[in-house]
Protein backbone atom coordinates (compact mmCIF):
# COMPACT_ATOMS: atom_id res chain seq x y z
CA UNK A 1 0.00 0.00 0.00
CA UNK A 2 1.50 3.31 -0.97
CA UNK A 3 1.73 6.11 1.61
CA UNK A 4 -1.00 8.72 1.50
CA UNK A 5 0.64 12.13 0.99
CA UNK A 6 -2.48 14.00 2.09
CA UNK A 7 -2.70 12.03 5.33
CA UNK A 8 0.98 12.74 6.05
CA UNK A 9 0.36 16.49 5.56
CA UNK A 10 -2.67 16.43 7.86
CA UNK A 11 -0.79 14.37 10.44
CA UNK A 12 1.99 16.96 10.43
CA UNK A 13 -0.54 19.74 11.03
CA UNK A 14 -2.34 17.76 13.75
CA UNK A 15 0.87 16.90 15.58
CA UNK A 16 2.24 20.40 15.27
CA UNK A 17 -0.83 21.99 16.82
CA UNK A 18 -1.09 19.64 19.82
CA UNK A 19 0.42 22.17 22.23
CA UNK A 20 3.04 19.58 23.12
CA UNK A 21 6.75 20.09 22.61
CA UNK A 22 8.69 18.06 20.08
CA UNK A 23 10.42 16.39 23.06
CA UNK A 24 7.06 15.40 24.57
CA UNK A 25 5.89 13.90 21.28
CA UNK A 26 9.19 12.04 20.83
CA UNK A 27 9.02 10.58 24.34
CA UNK A 28 5.33 9.71 24.02
CA UNK A 29 5.86 7.85 20.73
CA UNK A 30 8.69 5.83 22.29
CA UNK A 31 7.35 5.59 25.84
CA UNK A 32 7.84 1.88 26.50
CA UNK A 33 11.32 1.70 24.99
CA UNK A 34 12.51 4.85 26.79
CA UNK A 35 11.01 3.61 30.08
CA UNK A 36 13.06 0.43 29.81
CA UNK A 37 16.16 2.47 29.04
CA UNK A 38 15.86 4.73 32.10
CA UNK A 39 15.00 1.76 34.33
CA UNK A 40 18.30 0.09 33.46
CA UNK A 41 20.36 3.01 34.75
CA UNK A 42 19.61 6.13 36.70
CA UNK A 43 19.08 8.78 34.03
CA UNK A 44 21.60 11.57 33.61
CA UNK A 45 19.15 14.30 32.66
CA UNK A 46 21.87 16.76 31.57
CA UNK A 47 23.37 14.21 29.17
CA UNK A 48 19.91 13.30 27.91
CA UNK A 49 19.10 16.98 27.29
CA UNK A 50 22.27 17.27 25.18
CA UNK A 51 21.44 14.06 23.32
CA UNK A 52 17.90 15.20 22.54
CA UNK A 53 19.19 18.59 21.41
CA UNK A 54 21.57 16.73 19.08
CA UNK A 55 18.49 15.10 17.50
CA UNK A 56 17.07 18.56 16.89
CA UNK A 57 14.41 18.31 19.61
CA UNK A 58 13.41 21.38 21.54
CA UNK A 59 11.21 22.33 24.44
CA UNK A 60 7.97 24.25 24.21
CA UNK A 61 8.09 27.21 21.82
CA UNK A 62 11.43 26.02 20.43
CA UNK A 63 13.38 26.73 23.60
CA UNK A 64 16.61 24.78 24.16
CA UNK A 65 16.34 21.72 26.38
CA UNK A 66 17.63 21.70 29.94
CA UNK A 67 17.98 18.79 32.33
CA UNK A 68 14.96 19.83 34.45
CA UNK A 69 12.86 20.32 31.31
CA UNK A 70 13.67 16.81 30.06
CA UNK A 71 12.96 15.28 33.48
CA UNK A 72 9.61 17.11 33.89
CA UNK A 73 8.60 16.30 30.32
CA UNK A 74 9.33 12.61 30.92
CA UNK A 75 7.20 12.66 34.10
CA UNK A 76 4.35 14.29 32.16
CA UNK A 77 4.57 11.65 29.45
CA UNK A 78 4.55 8.85 32.04
CA UNK A 79 1.50 10.33 33.77
CA UNK A 80 -0.39 10.83 30.50
CA UNK A 81 0.39 7.35 29.17
CA UNK A 82 -0.71 5.76 32.46
CA UNK A 83 -3.98 7.72 32.40
CA UNK A 84 -4.66 6.77 28.77
CA UNK A 85 -4.02 3.09 29.51
CA UNK A 86 -6.30 3.23 32.55
CA UNK A 87 -9.08 4.74 30.42
CA UNK A 88 -8.70 1.99 27.82
CA UNK A 89 -8.75 -0.69 30.52
CA UNK A 90 -12.11 0.46 31.92
CA UNK A 91 -15.28 -0.85 30.33
CA UNK A 92 -16.90 1.82 28.17
CA UNK A 93 -20.17 1.71 30.08
CA UNK A 94 -20.96 0.65 33.60
CA UNK A 95 -22.48 -2.81 33.73
CA UNK A 96 -26.25 -2.87 33.48
CA UNK A 97 -28.06 -3.25 36.76
CA UNK A 98 -29.30 -6.73 37.43
CA UNK A 99 -33.08 -6.65 37.74
CA UNK A 100 -34.46 -7.56 41.11
CA UNK A 101 -36.06 -10.98 41.32
CA UNK A 102 -39.84 -10.98 41.32
CA UNK A 103 -41.39 -10.95 44.76
CA UNK A 104 -42.04 -14.36 46.22
CA UNK A 105 -45.57 -15.46 46.69
CA UNK A 106 -46.77 -15.09 50.24
CA UNK A 107 -49.15 -17.42 51.87
CA UNK A 108 -52.66 -16.15 52.18
CA UNK A 109 -53.83 -15.67 55.73
CA UNK A 110 -55.87 -18.56 57.05
CA UNK A 111 -59.59 -18.23 56.69
CA UNK A 112 -61.29 -16.93 59.76
CA UNK A 113 -62.47 -19.63 62.09
CA UNK A 114 -66.21 -20.00 62.18
CA UNK A 115 -67.65 -18.29 65.13
CA UNK A 116 -70.19 -20.10 67.17
CA UNK A 117 -72.40 -18.57 69.69
CA UNK A 118 -70.82 -19.12 73.05
CA UNK A 119 -72.75 -21.42 75.28
CA UNK A 120 -70.95 -20.51 78.45
CA UNK A 121 -68.01 -18.36 79.48
CA UNK A 122 -65.86 -21.45 80.19
CA UNK A 123 -66.52 -23.02 76.79
CA UNK A 124 -65.87 -19.67 75.04
CA UNK A 125 -62.35 -19.53 76.53
CA UNK A 126 -61.67 -23.15 75.59
CA UNK A 127 -62.89 -22.56 72.02
CA UNK A 128 -60.71 -19.45 71.68
CA UNK A 129 -57.70 -21.37 72.98
CA UNK A 130 -58.38 -24.22 70.56
CA UNK A 131 -58.64 -21.77 67.63
CA UNK A 132 -55.38 -20.09 68.71
CA UNK A 133 -53.58 -23.44 68.92
CA UNK A 134 -54.92 -24.48 65.52
CA UNK A 135 -53.72 -21.21 63.97
CA UNK A 136 -50.29 -21.54 65.59
CA UNK A 137 -49.99 -25.13 64.43
CA UNK A 138 -51.02 -24.19 60.90
CA UNK A 139 -48.57 -21.30 60.65
CA UNK A 140 -45.68 -23.29 62.08
CA UNK A 141 -46.34 -26.33 59.94
CA UNK A 142 -46.84 -28.64 62.91
CA UNK A 143 -49.50 -31.27 63.08
CA UNK A 144 -52.73 -30.24 64.65
CA UNK A 145 -53.38 -30.90 68.27
CA UNK A 146 -55.92 -33.57 68.69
Amino acid sequence: MKPDAELRRIAKVARGGSGRSPLYRWLRARHDAFAELVEENRPNWRALAEGFAGLGLTGADGRPLTAPTVRRTWWSVRRDVAAARARRAKPPHPPAAVPAPPPTATRAPPPPAPTAAPTSPASDGADALARLRAEIDERSGRKRHG
